[in-house]
């Protein structure tokens, strides 16, 4: 971004000597150096609008809007999108950082998830042939199968945006928390076994290991932030 900045501001009118004479930098205060070259004049051509190139850099990154003569307060055109500063640079690592945890966070938790209702589908398709066939037990069957095709599709859809993946995060969640309420239903009147047992236990174990997973990045990441 310096780089492009001083390419730009090099291509602004050189004053002559004439003019430099008795000048100095209202930046630093400090004489021109005729065999350097490293000073322009800015295009308000005001008096004292000349500057080391370096000083205006320096202002041009000291915050937003700083595209102005110290002297005269014109304004002047530097055609750059945006002029990041420090903390804005700073800021966008940031989000940058979050985006990619929480990208990480969700292929743990569609691969955990995913794992652990190929499970339910198998172990509900041994309980549904041993036991009395009831709507419940078919509904969350359908429901185990939809959920992994959900998780299919939020995988293909992935953007790498934070927000739209916090939502499709937590929509996930929403919907794994409503199967759980359906699955201890459905095991509240049905006959206790090892299966059922097994059943519980595979849920408790695998949502368990996702929210573990997710709340100890999710610390890395607020510390390291906190430390930047």
């Amino acid at each position: 971004m310096d780089n492009h900045i001083i390419t730009i501001l090099q291509n602004f009118e050189k004053p002559t000597a004439d003019f430099l004479q008795g000048k100095e930098c209202l930046i630093c205060l400090e004489t021109f150096d005729l065999e350097s070259n490293k000073f322009l004049k800015l295009p308000c051509k005001c008096s004292s609008s000349v500057y080391h190139i370096d000083c205006i850099l320096k202002l041009l990154n000291s915050g937003i809007n700083k595209n102005f003569c110290p002297h005269c307060k014109t304004k002047y055109e530097i055609h750059l999108q945006q002029i990041q500063t420090p903390s804005a640079t700073l800021d966008q690592e940031n989000i940058n950082l979050r985006t990619r945890k929480i990208s990480h966070i969700l292929f743990i938790h569609i691969l955990i998830n995913s794992l652990m209702n190929v499970v339910n589908i198998s172990l509900s398709e041994d309980e549904y042939h041993k036991n009395v066939p009831n709507i419940m037990s078919k509904i969350l069957l359908i429901c185990y199968f939809g959920k992994v095709l959900v998780n299919c599709f939020i995988v293909f859809r992935l953007k790498f945006d934070y927000e739209k993946i916090v939502s499709d995060l937590n929509f996930s969640y929403m919907i794994q928390t409503i199967l759980f309420i359906l699955l201890i239903a459905l095991l509240s009147i049905i006959k206790k076994n090892y299966n059922t047992i097994f059943i519980l236990s595979n849920n408790v174990i695998f949502c368990f290991s996702d929210l573990a997973f997710r709340t100890i990045i999710e610390c890395k990441i607020t510390n390291r932030i906190y430390i930047a």
